[in-house]
């Protein structure tokens, strides 16, 4: 199975699926699932997205340490403490916005991972949304680990490469390349996210997918401002933190 890490691609896959049919008094939501699909508390979560069609398929507890995940690192570049592969640090970014968790990017993200898929989805079925897609061995992880691993893997791909000495611009030739799941979620103005991690016994590996608010990774784009933490409001922002560095 594949592990590509990348927020854009021209092409998804996924094992056979099956479908089940919801109806309420004002909406119809058909769930693709794939019988082999497991979930994080046996599919009895809900908590904070109880409203959408999918939370029982999260716990409070996993999105909480996304949000808190993807914030820590984002405070990081923000504050110029990231290293890239030559150990420079990458510029301090003065207009990142803090994350916020959001239901109904969770509720696409599950929606997708729930059919065991071996890549990321179709843009043209998420507009203006961004994707980050990983999956691990499940002999060696549980959902609480597979969770952390795969936000790690996303963003360690910067020590991999020497980009950004003096801007942090996405080029043509990050697009699709391993380095644009970090610069999704280093993107400025992606301010929400929504994940989902699943078990998919055909394959006995969890799935990992987090969907993020407005997209990042467009290119010829600034995947954030460089100048000092805090100095820069990305609009519509009423304060920053200047420990995170992050706005809010």
């Amino acid at each position: 199975m594949s592990t590509a890490t990348s927020s854009s691609t021209a092409t998804s896959s996924s094992m056979t699926t099956s479908t089940t049919t919801t109806t309420t008094a004002t909406t119809t939501t058909t769930i693709v699932t794939s019988p082999q699909a497991e979930f994080p508390a046996g599919g009895g979560g809900g908590g904070m997205c109880s409203s959408y069609a999918y939370a029982n398929r999260m716990t409070d507890a996993l999105r909480n340490e996304y949000v808190r995940l993807h914030n820590f690192r984002r405070g990081l570049l923000a504050k110029g403490e990231i290293p890239r592969k030559d150990g420079k640090l990458l510029p301090r970014a003065s207009n990142m916005w803090r994350m916020s968790y959001d239901c109904a990017l969770e509720d696409g993200a599950i929606k997708w991972a729930s059919q065991c898929p071996t890549t990321l989805s179709e843009p043209s079925s998420r507009p203006n949304v961004g994707e980050n897609f990983k999956t691990f061995p499940a002999t060696r992880f549980n959902y609480d680990t597979a969770a952390k691993k795969s936000v790690t893997e996303w963003w360690k791909v910067i020590r991999s490469v020497n980009y950004f000495e003096k801007v942090a611009v996405f080029r043509p030739f990050h697009d699709g390349a391993p380095i644009s799941s970090f610069t999704q979620m280093g993107w400025a103005m992606s301010n929400k996210l929504g994940c989902s991690i699943v078990k998919c016994r055909t394959y006995n590996v969890y799935v990992g997918v987090c969907r993020y608010s407005p997209r990042g990774n467009i290119v010829n784009h600034s995947i954030y401002e460089v100048g000092a933490p805090c100095s820069r409001n990305p609009g519509g922002a009423s304060s920053c933190d200047s420990a995170e560095g992050l706005w809010f």
